[in-house]
């Protein structure tokens, strides 16, 4: 009873996964031809679709199709001293246990990257599938006059507090920046714990929101001009989705990656991101040039957008779950 309730805490109402995965390209078909029945857990007249984990569903439906839906490499999570402890406990109580215990029945597992694919693969019928964002990308006007005295350089780091060590990384680069560049402000997530010189520092902001729902509503309207989205070359951090590609498409960012992740590749090679090493002095020099070439930060956020345009479409979800839960849906929601 104990270990049910404290899952049971570790687990949100709320869920960027269903969100991103479904709820966002199908938002019509709900509550008509599929029921939600939890936060992660869909089902339709022949199937039932789980993501990462079925609580707050209580019993799942029977004699129904099983989809495993699976954006992270949970058993890799499991052990990466990287991740924050709480979250490791999350991924050990809830992710974990479930995920074992349903792939013994899912007939069908759906996943966010290639390397999630080859965790299932020849064992069961695997997707690749990508993150849709239903926000509009911003316009890019935020970059207009940004060479005038008065006006400030904007940037973000939008990772979660998953990203602990990833944060702690970047943090003294951020730091010299802000010395380097009087007219740079940093702007983070609430939910991160910061150091105090960090914390206190006068051009350091917070993005409110403690809840997917609350960010996500908060982010739609934020603009920046450079994000940053270092990763470091972990167990699991090498199974992420392309969903910051996105993410940083809407809010209008010149995007900054790390080359350890397979992503950053895809997005170099189309002259839509700034890659670095995961080095301290590569991050400082790289971003340093960056924020002092102002029309360079606009040309990779429009080059970003491009591409994001093309990755975030709502069609292949749609196809895929209408395939899969046995729906009649239109081709764009």
């Amino acid at each position: 009873m104990l270990s049910t309730l404290f899952s049971r805490v570790l687990s949100a109402p709320d869920s960027p996964t269903a969100d991103l995965y479904f709820r966002n390209a199908c938002r019509d078909l709900l509550p008509g031809q599929v029921k939600q029945l939890a936060p992660t857990v869909f089902a339709s007249s022949t199937a039932c679709l789980v993501m990462r984990h079925g609580m707050r569903a209580g019993r799942l439906p029977e004699r129904r199709r099983l989809i495993y839906l699976v954006d992270d490499d949970i058993d890799a999570g499991t052990t990466d001293d990287s991740l924050p402890f709480f979250y490791r406990q999350k991924l050990r109580m809830v992710e974990g246990p479930f995920g074992r215990k349903i792939k013994r029945f899912a007939g069908v597992a759906v996943v966010g990257s290639p390397v999630l694919a080859k965790l299932f693969k020849p064992l069961m019928e695997t997707h690749l599938l990508r993150p849709y964002w239903s926000e509009q990308f911003a316009s890019l006007d935020h970059f207009n006059g940004l060479g005038e005295p008065d006006r400030w350089i904007d940037m973000a780091y939008l990772g979660s507090v998953v990203h602990k060590s990833d944060l702690q990384f970047i943090l003294p680069v951020a730091m010299e920046l802000l010395r380097r560049h009087p007219r740079l402000r940093f702007f983070l997530p609430q939910r991160h714990r910061l150091p105090t010189e960090v914390e206190n520092h006068p051009r350091v902001r917070r993005i409110q929101g403690l809840g997917w729902t609350a960010y996500r509503a908060e982010i739609s309207s934020r603009r920046f001009h450079v994000a940053l989205y270092p990763l470091l070359d972990t167990p699991f951090n090498r199974g992420r989705s392309p969903n910051k590609l996105i993410e940083h498409a809407v809010v209008g960012a010149a995007p900054v990656y790390s080359t350890s992740w397979r992503e950053a590749a895809r997005a170099s090679t189309r002259g839509a991101a700034l890659c670095l090493q995961n080095d301290h002095s590569a991050w400082l020099d790289g971003l340093d040039d960056l924020i002092s070439d102002h029309q360079r930060m606009q040309t990779l956020a429009s080059s970003a957008q491009k591409l994001a345009a093309v990755l975030n479409r709502p069609e292949p979800q749609r196809k895929l779950w209408s395939d899969l839960l046995g729906l009649r849906t239109p081709a764009i929601a």
